[in-house]
C-alpha cells in the first residue's frame, strides 16, 4: 500500500492565462495496472480547489459532467472563470481538457453570507462505528492509486433497499474539507453490487462545512435502476455525527458488475 503525503488533487499554475493544470499522478486516478484513469471525484476536487483558489470564496455547491475518459492522461488543464453572482455569492463555471479534448464541464457557486446561524436537520444514522465496521481491501485497482489512499470500512448494507453506509479516511492524515469530500462522494457506484464497475456521468456536491481529520460515514440511498442507469444521493457525516456535505449522482450500470 503507497499512501501518498501530497494533495493529490491540488492544482498548479498553467502558462496561459486563466488555466490551472491537475498532474496527474497515481494517487489521483483508478483501474487496473496499464489502464489508469482520473477518478472523477478527483477531478472535481480540483475543479473546486481551481474556483477556491480563483475566487478566494469557499464553495456552496458544484457539479460536474462527465464528457469524455481520462485515461492515460498526464494532466488535465481546467480554465475557470465567475460567469455571475452577487455580493456574497459568485457563480462559477469551468471547463477541464486533456490534450486539447474536453472531459468535463462544470458550474458551481462560491461564497457565504454573514451573520447566519447554522441550522442543520440532517441527523447521522444509528450504525456500527469505524472500529466495529467491516474493513475492505480493493484488489483491482493498481498499486499506488486512489484505493490506497483510503481506509474503507462497511456499517451496514441493504441491497434490497439500496442502501449502504460506509465509513472512509484519508490514509494521509488530509483534513475533511471541500475537496476530500467531493473525492470521497464519488464512491456512489460502490453502494451496490450491480452498481460496481459502473461509469458515472455526473456529480452533484453540496458542501456544509469541514471537519478535522478522521472517519466519515458517508449514507448512500439508491433512488432507482432504470434504462441501464442508477440514480441515487449520499449524506456525509463526521464521526462526533455532524452533517459535512450532501451529495447526488446518474451512473450508468456496468454490463458485468465488479466484486470489491
Amino acid at each position: 500500500m503507497t499512501v501518498s503525503r501530497f494533495p493529490f488533487w491540488r492544482i498548479v499554475p498553467a502558462e496561459r492565462p486563466g488555466e490551472v493544470i491537475l498532474p496527474v499522478m497515481p494517487p489521483a486516478t483508478t483501474g487496473p495496472e496499464g489502464a489508469p484513469h482520473v477518478m472523477g471525484g478527483v477531478a472535481l476536487a480540483a475543479i473546486i480547489d481551481a474556483m477556491q483558489l480563483d475566487s478566494e470564496l469557499p464553495v456552496l455547491w458544484a457539479q460536474a459532467q462527465f464528457l469524455s475518459p481520462t485515461q492515460h492522461a498526464t494532466e488535465l488543464v481546467i480554465a475557470c472563470e465567475q460567469c455571475g453572482g452577487g455580493q456574497a455569492v459568485a457563480q462559477y463555471a469551468a471547463t477541464v481538457s486533456s490534450n486539447g479534448r474536453p472531459t468535463h464541464r462544470a458550474s458551481a457557486a462560491l461564497g457565504y453570507r454573514e451573520p447566519c446561524e447554522q441550522t442543520v436537520f440532517a441527523q447521522m444514522p444509528d450504525v456500527p462505528g469505524p472500529d466495529e465496521s467491516t474493513p475492505v481491501e480493493v484488489n483491482w485497482s493498481a498499486p499506488g492509486s486512489l484505493p490506497d489512499q483510503i481506509d474503507y470500512r462497511i456499517a451496514q448494507e441493504d441491497n434490497a433497499a439500496g442502501l449502504q453506509a460506509v465509513w472512509t479516511r484519508s490514509a494521509a492524515g488530509f483534513a475533511i474539507d471541500a475537496c476530500w469530500l467531493a473525492i470521497i462522494s464519488d464512491y456512489f457506484l460502490g453502494a451496490h453490487p450491480a452498481s460496481r464497475g459502473g461509469s458515472s456521468l455526473d456529480a452533484m456536491f453540496r458542501f456544509v462545512q469541514g471537519a478535522e481529520p478522521g472517519w466519515v460515514l458517508s449514507v448512500t440511498q439508491l433512488a432507482a435502476f432504470d434504462r441501464g442507469v442508477v440514480h441515487g444521493s449520499a449524506r456525509h457525516f463526521s464521526q462526533d455525527g455532524r452533517l459535512l456535505a450532501i451529495s447526488s449522482q446518474t451512473g450508468v450500470l456496468p454490463r458485468i458488475p465488479r466484486t470489491l
